[in-house]
C-alpha cells in the first residue's frame, strides 16, 4: 500500500466556498473516465460548460447538495444531488447527477462513503434516479449492487453529441423523526 492510499479520505458536505474544488474533480475525474470514449472536442466543451465553477455554484445556490472526497485537502471525488432533469422522474424524486471518483482510489471504499452520503443527503424524497453511460459496467454494477433498477433509457448530450444512458432508480425508505 502506498502512503497515498493509507492516508484516509474525508468526506463532506460542500458549501459556498467550494465551487472551484467541484470543479477541478468535475473536469479530472469527467476527463479520466470518459476519454478515448467519447470525442475529446466534446468533452472539452462540456467540461468547459457543465463543470464550470459558476455552474457549481449557481447549483448549490438553487438548493443543490454536494459532497467532497479529500485527502490533505486535496478533492479526488464527489457526489452531487439535484433536482431531477430526467423525463422517467416523477414527484418526489432526487437526483444523483454526479458521483465520480479518480480512479487510483477506487476500490478503496471512498466511492461508497461518497454514495452513502448522498444518499442520507436524498433521505425524505421518495426515490433516488440517475442516468449513466450504458456501456459503463463498472458503474452500473456498482448501482445494482445499492439497490438501483433500470426504470428508462435517454440519449444524453456532451458538448453537441449525443450518447446513450440508462435511467436507473431507487426507492428510498422513509425514516420518521424519533419523537
Amino acid at each position: 500500500m502506498t502512503s497515498t492510499q493509507s492516508k484516509k479520505a474525508l468526506i463532506r458536505e460542500a458549501g459556498a466556498g467550494d465551487p472551484e474544488r467541484l470543479s477541478l474533480v468535475a473536469n479530472a475525474t469527467f476527463l479520466e473516465t470518459f476519454s478515448g470514449l467519447i470525442d475529446g472536442d466534446a468533452l472539452v466543451v462540456h467540461c468547459a460548460k457543465a463543470h464550470a465553477p459558476a455552474r457549481f455554484g449557481d447549483l448549490l445556490a438553487a438548493g443543490a447538495r454536494a459532497w467532497l472526497a479529500e485527502i490533505d485537502g486535496a478533492p479526488i471525488g464527489y457526489a452531487l444531488l439535484t433536482e431531477p432533469e430526467l423525463d422517467a422522474a416523477r414527484d418526489g424524486d432526487v437526483e444523483l447527477k454526479k458521483i465520480y471518483l479518480l480512479s487510483r482510489f477506487h476500490g478503496s471504499g471512498i466511492a461508497r462513503q461518497l454514495f452513502d452520503a448522498a444518499l442520507a443527503g436524498a433521505q425524505g424524497n421518495t426515490r433516488l434516479v440517475l442516468g449513466v453511460k450504458d456501456d459503463n459496467r463498472r458503474a452500473i454494477a456498482f448501482y445494482a449492487k445499492q439497490g438501483f433498477k433500470q426504470i428508462a433509457t435517454r440519449r444524453f448530450d456532451v458538448g453537441g453529441i449525443l450518447y446513450d444512458d440508462v435511467v436507473l432508480a431507487r426507492d428510498l425508505e422513509r425514516t420518521l423523526p424519533h419523537e
